[in-house]
């Protein structure tokens, strides 16, 4: 089976994450990418919509064909179809309160005949070979200007649970005085995560914990 292009949210290094932080293979003709996606309002229990991706082609000529493979609450796979021709953004308009917000996504040229992509039960099997202990780190820490001095200030955190199943996130932040503040939160499968913690008492370094809830 030769894959011309693969991402993932679900693929991360143990740096960060063991199995989504966009691990990919690049060809030299076509490459996608999700470039846009969200926490559908209406979703008590998370959920995701995939809004956007962009798909990138050496020549704008180029018809190209994308797989897009969406994990479902309870470890279910479902695959969409879409074409373009040439470079540009493409909509993807998948929203649902069951996605898990972990992901595979696959392009090939149309014209190529020996790029072919994998089926739900291989995506399945592929991903629950991968270690199934979910991941978490901050996206990043800002520096805040205040009297005398800066705090710091962090906006969000990624959430990677590979069964898609609830997680509790503890966060530590460490404080001038050498203590250590600490925050709970709450989150559904993969995604983004608003952290929203900020104080003039605050040196920037951190840690964190993340557990499943419903394991």
């Amino acid at each position: 089976m030769k894959i011309r292009t693969f991402y993932s949210f679900c693929c991360y290094s143990l740096l960060f994450f063991a199995f989504f932080s966009f691990s990919q293979v690049f060809a030299q003709k076509v490459q996608f990418k999700v470039t846009a996606r969200s926490i559908p309002s209406n979703c008590s229990a998370g959920g995701t919509s995939y809004d956007m991706g962009y798909v990138s082609t050496a020549n704008n000529q180029d018809w190209v064909v994308v797989a897009f493979f969406v994990q479902r609450k309870g470890g279910y796979w479902e695959k969409k179809e879409y074409t373009r021709q040439g470079a540009g953004y493409l909509k993807l308009d998948l929203s649902s309160c069951d996605y898990t917000g972990n992901y595979y996504a696959f392009a090939c040229l149309a014209e190529d005949k020996e790029c072919s992509f994998p089926d739900v039960y291989q995506i399945e099997t592929k991903h629950n070979a991968q270690d199934q202990a979910p991941k978490f780190r901050i996206v990043k820490v800002d520096k805040i200007p205040c009297d005398g001095g800066e705090g710091a200030k962090v906006e969000s955190g990624y959430v990677y649970a590979p069964t898609g199943g609830q997680v509790e996130i503890t966060l530590f932040m460490e404080k001038k005085d050498g203590t250590w503040r600490k925050k709970t939160y709450l989150y559904f499968g993969t995604g983004k995560l608003d952290l929203d913690m900020e104080g003039c008492d605050l040196t920037g370094n951190h840690k964190a914990t993340i557990r499943y809830l419903d394991n």
